[in-house]
């Protein structure tokens, strides 16, 4: 449903209107939707809705993507075998194989269909289709590969950055290896850099602005990683990556590559056999040699569905090498059981299906948060998990309702992205928090109602006279938050440092309009999270907005009343970043067009 909410808005606010990013409100404080999370996969259900027409909703679009990322992933494998050196067979059944491997934390119909890793599914074909292209790029002097290469790298940044992230230690891994086994020649280093260059040129206009505003950025929200030998052993057990016995199956497959290595005195093999390991290695490791920090903590856990990926690669060569001796018609049949085994065995295949609709008390609370919450405030949901799961009929109710009400939701997803976490996170531990200063914060995060899925959290809130039931139906309740007397209502966004009235005249995205009114020179803050991009005009005239400690805007207001106006619009960064990318657009074409007479010339 998070994937649904980011894709209503940039869709019908930020594509259709022929615009690459804009300020996103309905989560937490709001954030700029594409600033750390690309467009990728908003661009894709865009694609899919174009094609049909607008016949096919959001909905069918998400479901498509999905469906197709998944399909998509083997034909990409096969290709990034080919490009390891395999043979079309060994290609072939390394492919199918990959349905095989699937994990929580990623790729495979777990990751996507159990944690809804949408994102991280279609960043894994561009991955493959990336790293082929690198290990090409290094040995071939083609232009095609180098052109590949940049276009699969600017769409995986844009789709998935971690998976950009984990590819570059890969690729750093492959690159090792081959160099002590074979070596690299200069001129393929030499293209390799020109394809990553024209991958960073041509994702320049959001590359640029990820860079220049990394002083955005919220929290990394993952999974710490287990122990190196803990990890191995749930590999060994077939409780994560692959299903048991499989794991079995690899170590004999690698064994089988390094023993047909010596013999053929090829070490071509060492490379994609001892890369998977190598990669688990470093994933673990790292942490403890150069601490946990926003990229480290991501490598083991988002990084094993790859490393499955290489590692099912051994398998396909010795399946193939097997069959080899019956001929087309043994390959056909091998290719026919291995497909039939892939998929009876693999990890989540009952996790796709369609969701059952909620509660219906959950579709009346939707329609009395979208009657009850102003335009331009938020709600709050309780968060409960896992018992809110079984009362309410869905995982994540939060945003189920952000989605079906319409309305701005203050439970954050994609806190990687939000400058204020510390507000997405309110409801989720609320432990030790009364319900007195339960609502002061909510007041200044301008909550106007909240929404309770247990009567315990109701009885806890109704403690304090700042919450009022005004709608139950069992077992959710809505909440009133009352305004304290003389100081503006949550429904303002303004909370003021001394006696104040406000009110929001104007509730769009990205201009927003106030009114305020006090006795004399105030700091006033804004449930807004802070952006340089805010342009602010106070009684017409320019005024500078500062930056409170947990991110908001705040601003200083003059005795009586004041007209306050905020607009958000693009930046000198925005600009320099699509220079970039039309620069490269243009080079790569003057540079290919180039190449193409000259392979003409008799």
């Amino acid at each position: 449903m998070a994937h649904l909410v980011r894709a209503d808005f940039g869709i019908s606010r930020i594509v259709a209107e022929g615009r690459l990013d804009g300020w996103f409100p309905r989560f937490v404080l709001g954030h700029q939707e594409f600033l750390f999370n690309g467009p990728g996969l908003v661009w894709l259900m865009t694609l899919v809705r174009a094609v049909t027409f607008g016949a096919a909703s959001n909905d069918a679009a998400l479901k498509a993507v999905s469906v197709a990322a998944f399909v998509a992933l083997p034909p990409a494998v096969c290709f990034l075998a080919r490009s390891f050196g395999l043979g079309r067979r060994a290609s072939g059944l390394a492919s199918v194989l990959s349905v095989l491997v699937s994990t929580p934390f990623g790729i495979g119909l777990r990751g996507l269909f159990e944690t809804g890793l949408v994102p991280h599914q279609v960043g894994a074909v561009f991955f493959c289709l990336a790293l082929g292209a690198a290990v090409r790029t290094t040995e071939d002097d083609r232009r095609a590969w180098i052109v590949m290469l940049a276009t699969s790298l600017a769409a995986l940044a844009i789709t998935h950055l971690i998976s950009l992230l984990i590819l570059g230690v890969i690729l750093v891994l492959a690159l090792g290896l081959s160099a002590a086994t074979r070596g690299l020649s200069r001129a393929g280093l030499l293209r390799l850099a020109l394809g990553s260059a024209g991958g960073a040129g041509l994702c320049g206009f959001w590359l640029v602005p990820f860079l220049a505003h990394r002083n955005l950025q919220g929290i990394v929200t993952t999974w710490l990683p287990p122990p190196l030998l803990d990890r191995l052993g749930s590999i060994a057990a077939g409780r994560i990556l692959f299903p048991a016995g499989v794991a079995f199956l690899v170590l004999a497959a690698w064994a089988y590559q390094v023993v047909g290595a010596r013999r053929r005195q090829d070490p071509s093999a060492v490379v994609w056999v001892a890369t998977p390991l190598a990669y688990l290695l470093a994933a673990h490791g790292l942490p403890h040699l150069v601490g946990l920090n926003e990229a480290t903590i991501q490598l083991a856990n988002r990084g094993l569905g790859y490393a499955g990926l290489l590692a099912i690669l051994a398998v396909g060569v010795l399946l193939a090498d097997l069959c080899q001796r019956f001929g087309g018609r043994g390959y056909a049949v091998a290719l026919g059981l291995t497909a039939i085994a892939a998929v009876a065995a693999a990890p989540g295949r009952g996790s796709a299906g369609q969701f059952s609709m909620p509660v219906p008390a959950m579709v009346a609370a939707a329609s009395e948060l979208a009657r009850l919450v102003p335009d331009g405030a938020r709600f709050a949901t309780e968060r409960d998990y896992p018992a809110e799961v079984r009362r309410t009929g869905v995982i994540h109710p939060e945003t189920w309702l952000a989605r079906a009400s319409g309305r701005n939701s203050l439970n954050g997803f994609n806190l990687e992205s939000s400058s204020t976490p510390r507000a997405g996170g309110l409801m989720n531990d609320l432990h030790g928090l009364s319900a007195t200063r339960l609502a002061i914060r909510l007041n200044r995060y301008g909550v106007t109602h909240v929404v309770a899925t247990s009567d315990g959290f109701v009885r806890r809130l109704t403690r304090s006279a700042r919450f009022q039931p005004v709608w139950t139906s069992p077992p959710l309740t809505i909440l009133a938050l009352q305004p304290v007397p003389g100081s503006p209502a949550p429904a303002s966004l303004v909370s003021a440092a001394g006696p104040a009235s406000a009110r929001l005249t104007s509730a769009s995205a990205e201009h927003l309009g106030f009114e305020v009114e006090v006795p004399e020179r105030t700091g006033v803050t804004l449930a807004l999270a802070w952006s340089p991009k805010w342009q602010a005009r106070l009684n017409g005239a320019p005024v500078r907005l500062g930056q409170s400690r947990d991110g908001l805007v705040d601003l200083t207001v003059p005795a009586g009343h004041s007209a306050l106006r905020l607009d958000y619009g693009n930046d000198g960064w925005d600009r320099l970043g699509v220079a970039c990318t039309l620069a490269t657009v243009v080079v790569g074409g003057l540079a290919t067009a180039r190449s193409s007479r000259q392979r003409r010339r008799p």
